[in-house]
């Protein structure tokens, strides 16, 4: 099959009418005379006519074949040939795809193998031909992920680039790349030259075989794709050394870590390789100090539990870690998290009842159980109640607390709604309790929104009559999964399941909720309904809690039994939980922190793990003030520091995805009966001459310029001699024929 690069040079074809032109222009013009004498050249002219008009004619044809033959050398012809290669060298098209993500920083012979693919790049682009092109993506969530967007003539920028790219601690979609690549070749369209696409990566099952079928049905056909107009060729750098082990998760147990009580960590490790390990060293740290270290035994294809206990003595920001033994990939080796540790959760009372007597208002016995006493022991207590009436609720500045109790409240404004909402989408907690005196039309329209709101479920009818006392209800924690509940489970003493409520309202989630339900009545209605409230762009994680009856004694025996007191504990820490803000977040996700007041001018800078600060804006939205930080693709603890008024230093925790972790690859065999199964391509495991593939196509290229340049040359001498002595010419041109002339010649004469 054949092509041209340059098309438009065709054009010079028609000069090769010029001969024939000049030819005509000079033809000359004669008039016929009667002259005796004439006769006699007249016999001598017939007798030569024949042989030098042929003479003639094929000196035309040559000269008009030599500026054809120009013209299209010009053109520069482009031969594609199937099975045998013609001509190679031609320009090519080639577009390099990079693996960036962090698996690529798997270490063997002192080098990574991102250093290999980069070494591998620059092969490939100082091995290139003259007037080659190229195009440099990298698969990564970072962007851009197209480094050299449009082809590029200037070998020695490529090489630039190919240098600077970088490893982060990121994954990367893999088809989100690939399908990049067909406007680069649609591109190249109008000018057919070679197109070859490298595929430089660890191929790692996990990145290049996704387990949904809508992915990896889509990952085929961009590969189809891309290989039916351009040669494949795949450079397999993870053939060898797939053992690692990774800590895949970190958590507290607590979700609130208060001065002075032991807080619990658990780290889940895996070993993801083959071999078994034996006493690989974990430590545990905080504040980058050692606390704990010991040594754990990994098996193969199996999770480990490791649990680790610390007692806070100071309170304040904390930076929690655990590490195992640095192996070949050592980023994954790391995990954290950052803690906030608070001597006491400041949270405000909001009382909408008093009957006058003792223990009469709605939130006497709530105040009791967060501070059981007003003396000296109070300050053991990791609670700081304030008790206010429903009325001074405006008043309160509510950025000064950590959760809000509101406890069996008439009715709330407009204006209140939207303090609360601004609060809950802020991180605060609220806890709506409710009671007799409580507007259920008011709280349905204003707070439920038909599920829109700030109120986890609609309240329905009363069940139930605490005046009667005729039947009662008993709680069912179910599985005890929820926090809220989870330390009652083996605990039959704490009297959870024998609590009496003579009264509560029945409460309806909306269709399809996500909120959780804590704890039920025996009737099977919710009792405690857990929801997280966030703001229109998901920012925040307030928590609001929606509690059936009441938290004093009118309804039933609960603020008197033994089970009160630690259930309201957990309800509170479970609320304030979300006051701190989300502290950990995945590599490459923005780091965003919400306040529940609109701050203007605030001065925020983010210190990043391997140093350097970043100054932040802070941003307004309708009701509060927010900051995003976007460039987190390191993996490592964030600090940020809060100018006036907030004044403060906060510490944020990003960490891997661990399903880059497994590094088991795909096989040649496996790459080309799954993602390849059709498609011709090129396979080798280390590059080394584009010329000695291991699995190559079947396709070769060429191009036919050179050699029509040399044949223009030679005819022009021919044309030359020729014109001097015709049967020399002649004879070049075409030995036999040239024999056959001058013979004939000879014998003549």
């Amino acid at each position: 099959m054949e092509f041209f690069l340059s098309p438009w040079m065709l054009w010079g074809a028609a000069l090769g009418a010029a001969p024939i032109f000049i030819h005509l222009l000079n033809k000359r013009k004669f008039r016929e005379t009667e002259w005796a004498a004439m006769q006699f050249l007249i016999r001598a002219v017939k007798k030569q006519s024949r042989r030098i008009r042929l003479e003639q004619l094929i000196l035309l044809s040559l000269r008009v074949l030599i500026l054809c033959l120009l013209a299209v050398a010009l053109a520069e012809p482009y031969f594609r040939s199937l099975g045998t290669p013609f001509l190679a060298d031609a320009p090519t098209h080639h577009i390099l795809v990079v693996d960036s993500t962090f698996s690529m920083g798997f270490q063997q012979a002192n080098r990574t193998r991102f250093q290999q693919a980069k070494d591998v790049a620059r092969t490939i682009v100082e091995q290139s031909g003259q007037g080659d092109a190229f195009n440099l993506l990298r698969v990564s969530d970072l962007s851009p992920q197209l480094i050299v967007s449009k082809p590029s003539f200037r070998k020695d920028d490529v090489i630039d680039e190919i240098s600077m790219l970088e490893l982060p601690h990121t994954r990367g979609d893999v088809t989100q790349v690939l399908e990049q690549i067909r406007p680069l070749l649609e591109q190249q369209r109008g000018i057919p030259r070679q197109k070859r696409i490298y595929l430089i990566s660890d191929f790692q099952r996990s990145g290049w075989q996704p387990e949904a079928n809508a992915r990896l049905s889509q990952l085929r056909s961009a590969l189809g794709d891309i290989a039916s107009d351009a040669q494949l060729a795949l450079i397999d750098l993870g053939t060898s050394g797939h053992e690692n082990s990774a800590i895949t998760s970190f958590r507290c147990f607590q979700s609130q870590a208060t001065l002075g009580r032991p807080v619990q960590f658990e780290a889940i490790l895996q070993n993801f390789g083959r071999i078994p390990q034996s006493g690989r060293p974990l430590e545990f740290l905080i504040d980058g100090k050692l606390q704990a270290s010991r040594r754990v035994d990994l098996v193969p294809g199996t999770s480990t539990s490791e649990v680790f206990t610390h007692t806070f003595t100071r309170s304040g920001e904390h930076r929690v870690e655990v590490r195992l033994q640095s192996d070949a990939l050592d980023v994954d080796n790391r995990r954290r998290l950052s803690l906030p540790v608070r001597e006491q959760w400041k949270v405000l009372c909001v009382s909408g009842s008093r009957t006058g007597e003792l223990m009469g208002n709605a939130t006497d016995y709530l105040e009791l159980a967060l501070r059981p006493a007003a003396d000296s022991s109070a300050a053991a207590s990791p609670f700081a109640p304030r008790v206010i009436s429903s009325g001074d609720l405006l008043r309160q500045n509510l950025n000064d607390y950590d959760c809000v109790f509101l406890c069996n409240v008439p009715l709330f404004t407009p204006a209140e709604v939207r303090m609360l909402s601004s609060f809950l989408k802020s991180g605060g907690g609220i806890v709506w309790c409710l009671g007799d005196r409580i507007d259920v039309d008011n709280y349905n329209e204003l707070l439920y929104r038909d599920g829109t709101g700030i109120l986890p479920a609609k309240i329905g009818r009363r069940q139930g009559d605490a005046d009667e006392r005729e039947s009662a209800f008993f709680f069912e924690p179910g599985d005890y999964r929820h926090p809220i509940v989870a330390d009652f489970q083996g605990n039959p003493q704490a009297g959870l399941s024998n609590t009496l409520t003579y009264e509560y309202f029945q409460l309806i989630p909306p269709p399809r909720s996500p909120h959780q339900v804590a704890l039920r009545f025996d009737t099977g209605d919710p009792a405690i309904i857990d929801a997280t409230v966030r703001g229109e762009d998901q920012l925040g994680g307030g928590r609001s809690i929606l509690i059936a009856t009441s938290l004093d004694d009118h309804w039933g025996n609960w603020a008197l039994w033994p089970s009160y007191l630690p259930m309201v504990r957990e309800i509170a820490q479970l609320a304030a939980s979300g006051r701190a803000g989300q502290r950990e977040f995945p590599v490459n996700q923005p780091l965003r922190r919400a306040f529940p007041v609109r701050t203007f001018d605030v001065d925020i800078t983010v210190i990043k793990p391997g140093g350097g600060s970043t100054p932040v804006q802070i941003e307004q939205s309708q009701d509060y003030s927010e900051f995003q930080f976007d460039e987190t693709s390191i993996s490592g603890f964030y600090q940020v520091n809060y100018g006036a008024p907030f004044s403060k230093t906060e510490y944020f925790a990003v960490n891997v995805d661990p399903a880059e972790s497994d590094l088991l690859p795909l096989s040649h065999d496996e790459l080309a009966s799954e993602l390849l199964l059709g498609v011709d391509f090129d396979y080798q495991t280390d590059y080394e001459s584009e010329s000695t593939p291991q699995v190559s196509t079947s396709t070769e290229e060429g191009s036919l310029a050179r050699g029509l340049l040399y044949l223009v040359l030679y005819l022009l001498f021919v044309e030359q001699l020729m014109a001097w002595q015709f049967r020399y010419g002649l004879w070049l041109l075409c030995p036999p024929v040239g024999l056959y002339a001058a013979a004939k010649y000879a014998l003549n004469r």
